[in-house]
């Protein structure tokens, strides 16, 4: 069998070759020999890239590599003298790779994400972008234990003394407990010069909190976030005026001439799909059996209304108010949906932008959704209904009526003059403008819920918009009525539409609250498929622009339907919601149906303009210009700016549904933060090593460390903590680390020397720069061993045992 080759001769020599001649230094108080160190060969090539090669193993914690190297070519496996202080260059540049890879991926991450990068609909191997993220953990812990070791290094070599909780504090790095340690604030506790104490405790406070934070700041910005992306914006024009769309004041000129006959009520109407309200409300009674209930019942959430080419939400919520001392109804109903001609107009759009991605080769294309957003300069009808009951004693009963106080009101608001408990549990105000006597002379047949409506002064009634009578079925004399207070107006709100690309037809609108006059102390943020947000906010606050109702739009909401020949709130009514009373439903109705009506008002507004486009290679037919809307040149429709002047003009954002990296929210900003903050403590060490060219990789792990500690002298400051440490007196005291002469004055050692120290002393006994540090002759183990005692000083001149007496 060929024997292998051997280069112990070559190990040897790459050991040694950077060994310069440095006059021997004494033990720290005593004479250095004068006897001269061994010439030392030049080094060749092969042997200064073995030893960087060694020395980048090292630094990357990789010396089992070496060890199997050497082992399988048969070096020597002895261990030899090795230098603790190294300045050169090269091998600083060499240790400083170990924060190559966690520094650049850390600088990637951090551009990637600030400049944004939208990936698509999914994202294969998601998953393991969490694996990859932790060992980036890994790398910049390991990354930021080589510059806490680097910088108390510095302190040890400098001979001033480190306290001992700081030796290993490179170590504990991930266990935030070291914060509050005792090795920690002994340090704070030391004799330490306070600038020294403060750089000391600073950097380990600094490295606890980056390896604690960077794993997490790297798996937000590694780990595509699911959002929506900005791909495009432009303005968009309707043929109508503000006024026209959102008028201060309704009456019947606002109403189409067909909705005067039932049958041939259109989307126009104010009643239209009033069926959609009975069906929903039908089936949220059928939602859970009433046995289990439990004295519940279910609150009508979102009624789906149609506009010509959209699909909006009648939201509706019975808002109960705990607290109790509030001045307004605790039971008030609010009622809102999105503007019917809005969100056709803005459904068209979306429907064109899903079109526009087909042609455009967009990175868009792939993509879970896109929205159209308007959020600026749109307004939406928020309706509030409060209600109260009350008697007519016959025909002779000639008192006036009493409403409730506008719903949302506060008495601040209101004359207090005016303010009475005409009604149970409930703040009202007399309206001498009607008595009980004409209210009983409503058409409609008494079988049926009939409504009167009243349009009630702005004195005394601020706030409100129109009031209502219903008078409930009987069949006596005795007649039991519901007195309403209705308030509309048109609230800043942002409307969506969804639009899945290549879809057509009609889509789907939802709505939130836009607080332009900061009135809105609790209103949520939109969270899609959250559409109760739309209607959360605090009353008497909101909405903002009210809305004068007049009797003869009103009657618009209340027709008769053909097919059970019965008015519209007569069936309604009927449908008897679980656990409501006659009061609370008529509330919930009416707010509902006034909403409705409210964002049916302008349906002839259309969109209009040019569309902007390019032309299809394939079909050579016109297109819309998808690369400029995207890119958010400028607007997609053209129109004439004088023609356009009064138009209400709405500017519409797009986004797109993805997986992408951006710095949208506050978290990937705190990360970003968090990881510059690690990457400029990277620079500057990279900096000081290759600037000074020191650098070590001694002790820096407990084994090391422990041989270390083994091969110093004892020493009486210690007395007693052989089996723990419990006084921070041992925390405070200086730790150094001086060379030390052999007892056969053949070479020099390292110990750890504790307590004060001549200055004088020390600072002979320093360690040397790229000076071989290693033997200890002459030390009588066996000796002590046996007696327990360690030899005299006396005769055994600069023997390392007796430096704990200098």
């Amino acid at each position: 069998m060929e024997e292998k080759p051997r280069f112990e001769e070559v190990e040897i020599a790459s050991i040694q070759w950077s060994l310069t001649y440095v006059e021997p230094t004494s033990s720290w108080g005593s004479v250095g020999s004068d006897k001269p160190l061994p010439e030392v060969p030049e080094p060749t090539n092969l042997q200064r890239l073995a030893d960087y090669l060694k020395t980048t193993l090292r630094a990357l914690g990789l010396n089992l590599f070496v060890y199997f190297f050497k082992r399988y070519y048969g070096f020597d496996m002895d261990e030899r003298p090795k230098i603790a202080f190294h300045r050169n260059r090269g091998k600083a540049l060499f240790r400083s790779l170990i924060h190559v890879l966690p520094f650049t991926v850390a600088m990637i991450e951090i551009i990637i994400n600030w400049r944004g990068w939208y990936l698509g609909a999914d994202v294969d191997g998601l998953s393991y972008f969490q694996f990859a993220a932790k060992l980036h953990e890994m790398a910049m812990q390991s990354s930021l234990a080589v510059i806490v070791f680097s910088y108390m290094r510095s302190e040890v070599f400098s001979g001033s003394g480190l306290p001992i909780g700081a030796m290993l504090s490179g170590l504990q790095l991930t266990q935030v407990s070291y914060l509050w340690s005792m090795e920690l604030w002994g340090i704070g506790l030391s004799t330490l010069s306070i600038r020294r104490k403060l750089g000391i405790m600073a950097m380990i406070v600094l490295a606890v909190m980056l390896a604690s934070t960077t794993g997490p700041s790297s798996a937000v910005l590694m780990i595509p976030r699911l959002g929506y992306w900005p791909a495009g914006s432009t303005h968009i024009w309707m043929n109508i005026t503000s006024e026209a769309l959102w008028p201060s004041s309704v009456d019947d000129s606002l109403v189409p001439v067909s909705c005067s006959q039932a049958p041939n009520i259109s989307n126009a109407c104010p009643s239209s799909e009033w069926r959609s309200m009975h069906e929903f409300f039908t089936l949220s009674n059928q939602m859970i059996p009433n046995p289990y209930m439990g004295g519940h019942s279910v609150t009508p959430y979102s009624v789906q209304v149609t506009g010509r080419t959209s699909l909006r939400q009648l939201m509706i919520q019975h808002q109960y108010y705990r607290n109790m001392s509030a001045p307004y109804d605790q039971q008030a109903a609010k009622a809102t949906s999105q503007h019917a001609a809005v969100a056709d107009a803005l459904s068209t759009t979306g429907t064109l932008w899903s079109m526009a991605l087909e042609y455009s080769g967009s990175k868009f294309t792939n993509l879970r959704d896109g929205v159209q957003t308007i959020s600026n300069s749109y307004y939406q009808p928020y309706t509030l209904a409060s209600c109260g009951s009350d008697v007519i004693e016959g025909r002779e009963d000639n008192r006036p009526v009493s409403f409730p106080i506008p719903p949302g009101s506060s008495p601040a608001m209101l004359n207090k003059a005016n303010i009475s408990m005409e009604l149970p549990e409930m703040m009202t105000i007399a309206y001498p403008g009607i008595d009980r006597s004409e209210i009983l002379q409503t058409p409609g047949p008494t079988s049926d819920y009939r409504i009167k409506w009243v349009e009630l002064p702005q004195d005394p009634f601020n706030g409100t918009s129109i009031g209502a009578v219903i008078l409930e079925p009987t069949k006596n004399s005795t007649q039991r009525i519901i007195l309403c207070n209705l308030s509309a107006a048109w609230g800043s709100s942002s409307i969506n539409i969804s639009s899945f690309p290549a879809a057509s037809g009609t889509n789907v609108a939802t709505s939130s609250i836009v607080d332009t006059s900061s009135k809105l102390p609790r209103a949520r943020d939109y969270a899609r498929n959250q559409a109760d947000s739309v209607i959360t906010y605090d009353l008497p606050l909101f909405p903002q622009r009210l809305i004068n109702i007049r009797e003869s739009w009103a009657r618009y909401l209340n027709p008769i339907d053909p097919a059970s020949n019965r008015s519209v709130l007569s069936s309604l009514m009927e449908v008897k919601l679980i656990n409501k009373n006659d009061t609370t439903s008529a509330a919930i109705m009416l707010a509902g149906l006034l909403a409705n009506g409210l964002s049916r008002i302008g349906l002839d507004g259309q969109l209009q303009g040019d569309l902007r486009t390019v032309t299809d290679p394939l079909t050579m037919a016109p297109v819309a210009d998808g690369a400029y809307w995207f890119a958010s040149k400028g607007d997609i429709f053209k129109v004439d700016p004088q023609q356009a002047k009064d138009w209400v003009k709405l500017r519409v954002q797009s986004a797109a549904e993805g997986y992408a990296y951006n710095i949208s929210g506050l978290a990937p900003k705190v990360t970003i933060t968090i990881l510059l903050v690690y990457c400029f403590l990277t620079v500057l060490h990279l900096f000081y090593t290759t600037l000074t060219g020191i650098s070590s990789t001694s002790w820096d792990s407990i084994s090391e460390f422990m041989v270390l500690a083994v091969n110093s002298s004892p020493t009486e400051k210690l007395r007693n903590t052989c089996a723990g440490i419990i006084s921070m007196n041992i925390y405070k005291l200086p730790v150094r680390v001086l060379t030390s002469r052999d007892e056969a004055d053949e070479d020099e050692h390292l110990e750890l020397v504790f307590g004060s120290v001549d200055e004088g002393a020390a600072k002979k006994s320093r360690i040397n720069e790229n000076r071989r540090y290693g033997t200890m002759l002459g030390r009588d183990w066996e000796h002590e061993a046996v007696t327990g005692r360690s030899l005299p000083c006396e005769g055994t001149p600069r023997q390392s045992r007796c430096f704990q007496d200098i």
